[in-house]
């Protein structure tokens, strides 16, 4: 199966390289306009374009990784779609929830497959921690709190990360947001803060939220990219080898009968009768996924090609992630409790 990757950014190279590690598909080309993506594809050997159209006028391809920044995913992603090319287009889906909802009813009206690229899903880990609340081991879910605390330097912001569409909110929290879904269930309504104090840009550096979810549950998350610290999915999962690992939790998740700790899945349980005057004991699971997320993300977008498989994150979860992520924005400028945007498929 011939698949291309459109834009060769950080997590394009990414994408570029769980390719290559696949023994299931072959990498045709990627197109990106950049110098850099220029010498990248003529380092690794690559068929490289700088324009998407001259790319398809002489390839035909299976699937395409849409990697580009989030402004662009609309415009790239309607191109693939009006060529009957099945997509996985990176978190967040789009930069908003209009052209999400573009993206995801054309990508319906011409049956093109469509994923989007939540990997976090993928990882072991969370899927043995998706069965433990599933099963019951935890009770009746209570609360939830997420951290990601960690320090971008200035080398890692380009023109495009510093406006609007980037901004560790939609670009980080999006993840923490779209795994709290996926393991606790929808979110009913929001509550945020937030600020841009450090680096005083035109987007936030940090933020708290509260989240009240359909089911019941409440939950904190709290997000900054300005912080010194050990406490994100991306220093404590392994999931990624390019950020030092660190042997904290970022999540953690409580209810009546026992709390979750992740990614170190560690459970809190209580010896005898449950009361606080009672010693609790704590039993730690060593998960180390068989195969990279991206790899496993990959493996299950060719599936979704060949019509085997469903996809663990459709486009329509991207969408509802998409507009918790948005009803969070739009409560810190308002300072109103707001309810995310409803889509049902």
């Amino acid at each position: 199966m011939k698949i291309a990757v459109i834009g060769a950014g950080l997590a394009g190279q990414q994408h570029v390289r769980a390719i290559q590690k696949s023994d299931q598909c072959t990498l045709d080309f990627v197109v990106d306009p950049s110098l850099e993506s220029i010498e990248f594809c003529r380092n690794s050997n690559l068929s490289h374009f700088s324009e998407i159209e001259k790319a398809l006028a002489d390839r035909k391809l299976d699937g395409v990784i849409i990697e580009t920044p989030n402004s662009l995913h609309l415009r790239h992603s309607l191109i693939f779609i009006e060529n009957k090319i099945p997509l996985l287009v990176e978190k967040p889906i789009s930069s908003d929830f209009k052209s999400a909802l573009s993206i995801v009813q054309y990508a319906q009206k011409e049956n093109v497959p469509l994923m989007t690229g939540h990997h976090r899903r993928h990882n072991k880990i969370v899927a043995v921690a998706k069965e433990k609340i599933a099963s019951g081991q935890l009770g009746r879910l209570v609360a939830s709190h997420s951290m990601c605390w960690l320090f971008k330097p200035e080398t890692y912001f380009n023109t495009w990360r510093k406006g609007n569409s980037g901004g560790p909110v939609l670009i980080n929290l999006t993840h923490d947001i779209d795994l709290m879904r996926y393991l606790i269930g929808e979110i009913e309504s929001v509550h945020c803060f937030d600020s841009s104090m450090i680096r005083a840009g035109d987007v936030e550096d940090s933020a708290v939220v509260n989240l009240k979810y359909e089911n019941g549950v409440l939950g904190t998350l709290s997000i900054s990219d300005t912080i010194v610290g050990p406490w994100s999915w991306e220093q404590t999962s392994k999931e990624n080898p390019v950020y030092p690992h660190q042997k904290e939790s970022c999540y953690w998740i409580g209810g009546t009968h026992g709390s979750l700790e992740l990614p170190k899945v560690k459970g809190w349980m209580s010896e005898a009768e449950r009361s606080w005057w009672n010693p609790i004991f704590y039993k730690e699971e060593t998960i180390e996924p068989k195969s990279e997320s991206l790899l496993d993300q990959l493996h299950n977008f060719l599936s979704l090609i060949k019509g085997k498989d469903a996809p663990v994150c459709s486009g329509i979860d991207g969408l509802r992630t998409l507009s918790v992520i948005e009803a969070i924005k739009m409560s810190a400028r308002t300072g109103k409790v707001i309810r995310p945007k409803k889509f049902l498929s």
